[in-house]
């Protein structure tokens, strides 16, 4: 970590306020600043140029003292910037070790941006609970992050690692970015957030372990992914976040906006129109997959294994659950209450402890205001659980062409086989433009990369333990 780098180097560089450009850097070695509010310690202004600072570390100097909760201010700040490479950057020790604002075709690359500041979460090997603001931006503003980029078209960020923190890449109202081959795993908060974010795309990250205590168990909405406030046709594909407290966590503003007095909802800022494809969230506190409140998006050719739910979406409208492996989760492999218009498609569902696919309405006001209608599963294998399907208070439900091993239906739950017309639709959905840019981008990995289960390391709750500031390898 970078406050033991400090600790041991017997004579280390204040560094003032520095503004850098190619032909302006500081010379090779480590630097400390004291910096706080919105102050950085150096930054970045102009366009088309290349700033690279191999042999260069930058510490806020209140890694010192190693009070990760107290870290101050901004290490590398880019402002307006168009054009612009960062690379062999090795930043930490600050509330955000590194920020874009209002840039466009910025590049970070190959950079070291771990540690920055995160809320405590244990002492002394013992937990110490904080459920974290997930659809609040300004409690997003008073975390940290290892690079926070906000109001940015068209960035990219690449092989960066941003780890030993609360949160690693978080991107605010940002469009056509891509967040590709980074490390953000080990993060006692979300490993990759995004916040009305349209059209970005996230390939090929490890957002594992991200995970944080709450209520004697793990999770207080910590996940490897989190998509929240109106982000839309974003692609999240071939990531491995598993082991948090959801792998994957996609949801509104507003937690559905339920009016108590009149019973109703008004759901503001949902997410749709995403693609989540490849991706796999298994060995999560929770649920590997989470999706509420929120329209059209797709999940294809997921792993969903080993966890409480495999795939929870209430409050769902057209969701696509296509072609999943979920297997082995404790309580139910798909659950959707309140859900409208879903379809669950050809997915393998196999020794799930509860209902492999649970549709369902609440009873009373809910069920009149969201009532559960229209759903569809079809052509799935369902294998050794309580109950294949169940369907409480769901209305023009149709249940086809699905294939059930040891896995009872409940009385009164009539199977019938698709017509030739409803397979073919579906199957055409294999031929879309968004299915086809799955695949590809599935095909295109980088090299050496792998997922963290086929890395042969430790898997499963004992696979991590509560740190100071972040979980811990065992």
């Amino acid at each position: 970590m970078l406050s033991t780098i400090l600790l041991t180097v017997s004579a280390y560089q204040p560094s003032p306020s520095l503004e850098l450009r190619p032909n302006h850097l500081p010379k090779p070695g480590i630097y400390a600043a004291r910096v706080n509010g919105d102050h950085a310690a150096w930054s970045v202004r102009g366009s088309n140029f290349t700033i690279d600072l191999a042999g260069r570390t930058l510490a806020g100097s209140a890694a010192l003292n190693g009070r990760q909760d107290a870290y101050e201010g901004i290490g590398l700040l880019l402002t307006g910037c168009s054009n612009v490479t960062v690379k062999n950057a090795h930043i930490g020790g600050f509330q955000f070790n590194l920020v874009m604002r209002d840039c466009k075709n910025v590049r970070i690359i190959d950079c070291t941006l771990n540690e920055s500041r995160a809320i405590r979460m244990g002492r002394s090997g013992k937990a110490i609970d904080t459920f974290l603001n997930l659809r609040d931006l300004k409690a997003w503003r008073t975390y940290g992050a290892g690079v926070w980029a906000e109001r940015c078209d068209t960035c990219r960020i690449e092989r960066c690692s941003t780890s030993q923190a609360q949160n690693g890449i978080l991107l605010v109202d940002s469009r056509l970015c891509t967040v590709t081959n980074n490390m953000c795993s080990y993060n006692g908060g979300w490993g990759i957030g995004i916040w009305n974010g349209i059209r970005n795309d996230v390939f090929w990250n490890h957002a594992d372990f991200c995970n944080r205590p709450w209520a004697g168990n793990w999770g207080g909405d910590a996940a490897g992914i989190v998509v929240v406030n109106g982000s839309r046709l974003n692609g999240f594909i071939a990531n491995s976040i598993t082991h948090g407290g959801d792998g994957f966590f996609l949801t509104d503003r507003v937690n559905g906006g339920y009016d108590s007095q009149n019973k109703t909802y008004k759901i503001e800022g949902s997410s749709d129109r995403n693609m989540v494809a490849y991706n796999d969230g298994s060995w999560s506190s929770n649920n590997a997959f989470e999706g509420t409140f929120s329209s059209s998006n797709i999940y294809f050719k997921n792993i969903a294994n080993d966890s409480n739910y495999g795939f929870w979406l209430g409050f769902s409208t057209q969701a696509f659950v296509v072609q999943n492996e979920i297997l082995r989760n404790r309580t139910d492999g798909v659950a959707i209450g309140q859900g409208k218009g879903n379809t669950v498609f050809r997915n393998q569902l196999v020794g799930n402890g509860g209902v492999a696919v649970h549709i369902w309405s609440d009873a009373g006001p809910v069920e009149a205001d969201q009532p559960s209608d229209m759903n569809t599963v079809i052509q799935n294998r369902i294998e050794r659980s309580r109950l294949g399907v169940s369907l409480e208070r769901s209305t023009n439900f149709r249940i086809l062409g699905n294939t059930f091993v040891n896995a009872p239906l409940p009385q009164g739950v009539e199977v019938a086989s698709p017509t030739f017309a409803q397979t073919q639709l579906l199957a055409g959905w294999f031929q879309r433009k968004d299915a086809n840019r799955a695949n590809r981008i599935y095909g295109l990995r980088p090299p050496g990369w792998r997922f963290y289960r086929d890395s042969g390391a430790p898997t499963g709750s004992g696979a991590v333990k509560i740190g100071d500031y972040c979980p811990a390898r065992r």
